[in-house]
């Protein structure tokens, strides 16, 4: 038997350079981890340069695109998506804005977190068909950041205290006040309002609490890990979110029903827990006004106004990210005899926003999306050899859960808070379930080698 030749290897000048990028992609990555919970900007600039990075490295030579479960639901939203815009367009909508026609860019970034810590795995140490030591450092860079909003949301609901605001970097101070809970304010951290503070939040403590639960890590890395999780825990029972604290229990519940090691305690743990935020104030006010005459109007509006878009465009939708704007001769009807403030956006449904935008098409794309997650998250769990990657993929599973709930109440797919925490925590917990990719050492410069007619990992 003949062996295949052995792979050239790179020029020197060309192998440095691809070194440099690697760190760059590297850079690129942790630095979208760090301001996650922190910047809408910062994440995107991180996320720019791992992108850039991998750019070059792909004109160069190199393979950077790490295909997985994660690519089907990933385009096909943000496909239909972008064919909803031309739809639109025939149907008289055509795109408001650029800003607007470009949201679906972030769903789009699970793929480029993944891919990014594919290249750069053997920054860690990581070694082909192993651990991906790069997403568990991005993961704790992402825990020890969500501290400074997990504080600033105390601060908050005390005082409404907007940081942002008090630096000079927001014109008009954020202080999101509850009328049934007048005390206190509900918290924000560094975003615009309370629930894109609980969606960002949410999905990357799925995964970190998931490989708490697990066992098999170090120490000081579970410890980091469990304080984070609290501390964001804590943090998103102080936006005052209802759905957000439902998700909470929700995605406990699952890390505790599907943990290995720690079931028996898991559980009983989780529903100390739920009683103790039943304990809070403010949530018992939110719990008992739930269902006073007139608390959920603003909503009942809201459908009102989605429904009319839908019958004007059944098939076809206004287009992505035009809703807002389309709708606004509707809501300026209903402010005439409407006493209250109605926040003009979406449906406050995924689902109903997918068809008010996007007709059915879009909203079969919305249905396939959260059931292509599911699924491959759970098969990523049967498939797993190790505990930390079972751990892993329950995470990830328990995330995409929570949000799927939250979209049934909220526009998180709008949010570039909520997509971009969902992505983090998805590629993260990908890197970690699915083991080697197409990544492999690339420190040392160059592709690494593959046996002839192999396909790339899944």
């Amino acid at each position: 038997m003949i062996d295949p030749p052995a792979q050239a290897a790179p020029p020197p000048a060309r192998a440095a350079c691809q070194r440099w990028l690697v760190w760059a992609v590297v850079a690129g990555v942790l630095a979208h981890a760090l301001f996650l919970s922190i910047s809408v900007a910062g994440m995107q600039i991180g996320l720019a340069v791992a992108l850039g990075a991998m750019v070059a490295l792909r004109l160069g030579g190199r393979r950077v695109w790490a295909r997985s479960e994660l690519d089907l639901p990933c385009l096909v939203l943000a496909g239909a998506a972008v064919l909803s815009l031309g739809l639109g367009a025939l149907a008289g909508s055509p795109p408001v804005g650029w800003h607007e026609a470009t949201l679906w860019r972030s769903l789009l970034s699970p793929l480029v977190v993944l891919s990014a810590l594919e290249v750069g795995r053997g920054a860690f140490g990581g070694e082909e068909g192993g651990e991906n030591r790069l997403a568990y450092v991005a993961l704790g860079v992402w825990a020890a950041a969500s501290f400074v909003p997990s504080g600033v949301a105390w601060a908050q609901y005390v005082s409404g205290f907007d940081p942002l605001h008090a630096l000079g970097l927001r014109q008009t101070a954020v202080s999101a006040t509850v009328p049934i809970y007048p005390d206190r304010h509900a918290a924000v951290g560094f975003f615009r309002w309370y629930q894109r503070l609980a969606h960002n939040l949410t999905p990357p403590l799925c995964v970190a609490a998931s490989l708490v639960f697990s066992g098999g890590r170090p120490r000081r890395e579970r410890l980091l890990l469990a304080a984070a999780s609290l501390a964001a825990a804590a943090a998103v029972v102080l936006t005052l979110s209802r759905l957000a604290w439902a998700g909470l229990v929700l995605g406990a519940l699952i890390l505790a029903l599907l943990a290995e090691r720690a079931r028996r305690w898991a559980v009983p743990l989780v529903l100390v827990g739920s009683l103790a935020m039943l304990l809070h104030p403010g949530v018992r006010a939110r719990i008992r006004h739930i269902d006073d005459p007139g608390i959920n109007d603003d909503r009942k509006a809201i459908w009102g106004v989605c429904r009319e878009m839908v019958a004007a465009h059944p098939l076809t939708g206004v287009g992505w990210g035009n809703l807002p704007l389309r709708s606004r001769p509707l809501y300026d009807r209903l402010a005439l005899t409407y006493p209250a403030r109605l926040p003009r956006a979406w449906c406050h449904n995924s689902f109903f926003s997918a068809w008010a935008e996007g007709g059915p098409l879009l909203c079969a794309a919305v249905a396939a999306y959260w059931a292509l997650l599911l699924r491959a998250f759970w098969r990523w769990r049967r498939r797993a050899a190790g505990a930390g990657a079972r751990a892993a993929a329950t995470g990830g599973l328990a995330a995409v859960v929570v949000m799927f709930v939250s979209s049934l109440g909220h526009d998180l797919l709008y949010s570039s808070e909520a997509t971009f925490g969902l992505g983090f925590a998805v590629a993260v917990a990908a890197a970690m379930a699915r083991g080697g990719g197409a990544g492999g050492p690339v420190l040392e410069g160059g592709p690494p080698a593959r046996p002839p007619g192999s396909a790339g990992s899944r």
